[in-house]
């Protein structure tokens, strides 16, 4: 029997089996695919991100963007410059085998599984049984962490209400282009979608893509194409990923009994630009603090790891309530609220929290 069953290998999985390995806990860690896999993510990590890493990733970061550009309604556009880091560009694939490898040497076990078939819990532990190479077999924890996306099982298995959990869809792919170290970091909402499209340089090429900030928003290959075109002067696309983002419309649903949701699995991804790294690895240590805690008191007072969660997740939910309000005005009203966002004091002080790693509503307290 385990301590701590965690399933998904993303940032918000090997993020709590790092951190609960090098405690001394017993962790088994699950995913699907072995890696390093292909992810579909645009790859940028942004300042507050990269502060909860619980090791180094310098030696991932291809490129360090100070400065964004952003295109408002109407093909207007203006910049956004700072002396420090507004963002890492990392590839995901990279990302998510060097931290498995970190959760790995620091005491995890990694097993790769084809399929969750049922989950079972009792007051001592959690049982999941598991299909892999044809085979079934169940394995035993005291507590499981589901970090396995926006599509997780252990989500439905658990009962969670998935009327909660908003799926923004996101397309991306990969253009090669000369001088692609030219190109700035651009946010462009100047197309007729309720969302916007971005390009983020890479070394080699420039990732470019699509994110609705509607659930049934429309986006396919010929978009992209078209887009790759006007912009970048070519429509060639390679790798091209489309993908769903996980947030909540409401209270967010943090598990049930001896099951914790992290990351996406619980719809923690903010609805404003879709970055969900930060929450992952937020949520992440988090839901490892309050396991170790709950493991820690066993002999003498026994304490519920999850309302402990609950209560540390609260600036997290904050933020969320923070970004649906900021999402609602920004693509309700985008040409009145990008107008705003150009004046300079604007958007020099927001620059200025959002790179020294200050979350939204920290970044409103300072006007």
């Amino acid at each position: 029997m385990y301590d701590v069953i965690i399933t998904g290998a993303g940032p918000a999985g090997t993020t709590a089996g790092y951190l609960l390995a090098r405690k001394g806990l017993s962790v088994l860690l699950l995913d699907k695919k072995n890696f390093p896999r292909k992810k579909a993510c645009a790859g940028g990590i942004t300042p507050k991100a990269m502060a909860l890493f619980p090791f180094d990733i310098s030696c991932l970061v291809r490129r360090t963007c100070r400065e964004v550009k952003i295109i408002r309604p109407g093909n207007t556009s203006f910049m956004i410059k700072t002396k420090d880091p507004l963002c890492y560009v990392t590839k995901r694939m990279n990302l998510d085998a060097y931290s498995l490898e970190k959760a790995v040497q620091a005491g995890c076990r990694f097993k790769k599984t084809d399929r969750i078939i049922r989950l079972d819990q009792d007051d001592h532990g959690v049982s999941l049984t598991l299909s892999y190479d044809g085979k079934t077999d169940i394995v035993r924890a005291g507590h499981l962490i589901g970090a396995d996306g926006a599509n997780s099982k252990v989500r439905r298995l658990i009962g969670a209400q998935s009327s909660r959990i908003i799926k923004l869809p996101a397309l991306e792919a990969d253009v090669p282009v000369k001088n692609a170290g030219h190109y700035p970091m651009t946010f462009d909402f100047s197309r007729d979608i309720r969302g916007y499209y971005w390009i983020f340089p890479r070394k080699s090429h420039v990732n470019i893509g699509i994110f609705s900030a509607r659930p049934n928003g429309t986006m396919n290959r010929a978009l992209l194409k078209t887009y790759a075109q006007d912009r970048l002067k070519t429509d060639i696309l390679t790798d091209v990923k489309g993908y769903p983002i996980a947030t909540s419309c409401g209270k967010v649903h943090l598990g049930t009994g001896r099951v914790l949701l992290a990351g996406d699995a619980a719809g923690l991804a903010e609805p404003l630009l879709g970055e969900g790294i930060y929450s992952a690895l937020k949520s992440g240590i988090l839901s490892a603090r309050a396991i170790e805690h709950a493991v820690g008191r066993k002999a003498s007072a026994p304490e519920n790891a999850l309302d402990r969660y609950r209560q540390a997740l609260g600036g997290v939910a904050l933020d969320l309530r923070f970004y649906r309000c900021c999402a609602s005005i920004l693509y309700r009203f985008p040409k009145w609220s990008l107008a705003v966002g150009s004046c300079n004091i604007l958007h020099d002080c927001f620059s200025r929290g959002y790179s020294r790693g200050k979350t939204l509503h920290e970044i409103f307290m300072l006007f």
